[in-house]
């Protein structure tokens, strides 16, 4: 069902919108998580820090491709906005292209690099090969999950937030099945779980193809819409190299810390990973939030109609900050009871480790509302380049940490990578902001009234 962002209350545009967005992000989760809890539970503590320590590698390697494929929803959500359906199609058959060049690109680059990273960033001998194992697997089904990124992407371009999400919770209990199959039943551990994670990717992927076949005609296409155009990739491009650059610049910060992180041990990896787990489940309404605003602002930036924009920002703005005081209180005090969830023995080095760095995040949890809202604005305002600043200014925050602070400080150190990456995206992201604000409301005020 499509949300129409054009008419009505902004905030209640942008909040029905995010739902669907956020329940899914949970789903999403799960992929990972159910990796994560089936192996800590039913394997060992070795086995948990062995997916957990790829996770960097994953994001780096991975992460470029669904930054672009992201950033190609940008684009066509104006043109839909603006009630071009020509270009709409164009745009989509484009991204189809350039999706299909990366997957194969990023599939021959991960698969083929998984040792040498892993050996980069100092990863434990007792961990290695089975962190190996489940990267290549991973990684060799990188089609399905860059494709159902921006097959999903698409759909959310235009207005449907919540088909995504089906397809993903049918995707999510097919990985969850075949998860406890493979481990439980034919004791494959962590190949059991990385072949059911590429299983369940392939089939949203599926899902999300029949889906736009048969319900979206605004993104049926023609042959001659997969032609490559100068033009439409130039500005497909645009969008998803600097969201694509932000998110590999951060993940190569992330892979830098994870080396820190590997020079205390298995049972550190091993609360890392828990940790970011619980960091995650509650980053999802943050960041659902955000891409809504984002998907917001571009179809109202097609449509012309700016006033809308800057009347929902503070709106939606209030609204994060409140979210990130709660998503801080969950963490403070449920975060140790969720690390639980992953281990099967209670180890309580791990879990005690585990708590240091919840509650370090949850002190400094309103600057990364900060930085949802004001990078998912600008990005929706066509300025995808703040991205890449921002993605360049969280490495900073991470090396720092890693380089400087960690050597000295030890782990509780480490806890304030994420803090610190945070705050130094933000500084450049708001007076970005504040500098474009003037000229913005000139520019649209002068074109608002012939709209």
């Amino acid at each position: 069902m499509n949300i129409n962002m054009l008419k009505g209350s902004p905030v209640k545009a942008v909040l029905r919108f995010s739902v669907p967005l956020m329940i899914g992000n949970f789903f999403q989760l799960f992929y990972n998580l159910a990796d994560s809890m089936i192996v800590g539970r039913f394997v060992n503590a070795d086995a948990l820090a062995a997916v957990g320590v790829t996770g960097p590698i994953n994001s780096l390697l991975i992460g470029f491709a669904m930054g672009l494929t992201t950033g190609f929803a940008i684009p066509v959500a104006a043109a839909f906005g603006a009630g071009d359906k020509a270009k709409v199609r164009k745009y989509f058959g484009n991204a189809m292209f350039l999706t299909m060049l990366m997957s194969i690109l990023i599939t021959v680059l991960s698969v083929s690099l998984s040792r040498p990273l892993l050996r980069l960033i100092d990863t434990p001998a007792e961990i290695f090969e089975d962190a190996n194992t489940y990267a290549v697997i991973i990684f060799s089904g990188t089609v399905f999950a860059m494709f159902y990124n921006v097959l999903s992407a698409m759909i959310r371009a235009v207005g449907d937030s919540r088909s995504p999400l089906i397809f993903l919770i049918a995707s999510s209990i097919v990985n969850i099945v075949l998860d406890l199959v493979f481990v439980l039943l034919f004791h494959l551990a962590i190949v059991g779980v990385a072949v059911a994670t590429v299983i369940g990717n392939a089939v949203s992927m599926v899902l999300c193809i029949w889906f736009v076949r048969h319900r979206h005609p605004e993104l049926h296409t023609k042959k001659s819409d997969y032609k490559p155009d100068k033009a439409i990739c130039r500005s497909l491009l645009s969008m998803g190299i600097p969201m694509a650059l932000q998110l590999s610049i951060t993940a190569i910060g992330s892979l830098i810390l994870q080396g820190a992180v590997n020079s205390f041990g298995a049972h550190a990896v091993a609360a890392i990973s828990v940790g970011s787990k619980a960091e995650n489940i509650v980053n999802t309404v943050l960041s659902s939030l955000g891409v809504a605003l984002s998907t917001f602002v571009a179809q109202n930036r097609g449509a012309k109609q700016y006033t809308r924009i800057f009347r929902s920002v503070r709106q939606i703005f209030l609204l994060d900050l409140t979210l990130s005081v709660v998503a801080s209180l969950i963490l403070w005090f449920l975060g140790k009871r969720i690390g639980m969830l992953f281990i099967k023995d209670s180890v309580e080095e791990i879990l005690s480790l585990t708590d240091t760095y919840l509650k370090t995040l949850a002190c400094f949890y309103m600057a990364l509302a900060v930085l949802f809202i004001f990078r998912n604005l600008l990005q929706g305002l066509g300025y995808g380049y703040t991205s890449a600043i921002a993605g360049a200014a969280e490495l900073c925050g991470r090396v720092l940490i890693a380089y400087v602070l960690a050597s000295r400080f030890g782990f509780p150190a480490i806890c304030l990578a994420g803090p610190a990456a945070w705050i130094l995206a933000d500084i450049p992201l708001v007076i970005i902001y504040f500098a474009k604000k003037r000229k913005l409301k000139q520019q649209f005020c002068a074109e608002e009234p012939a709209a």
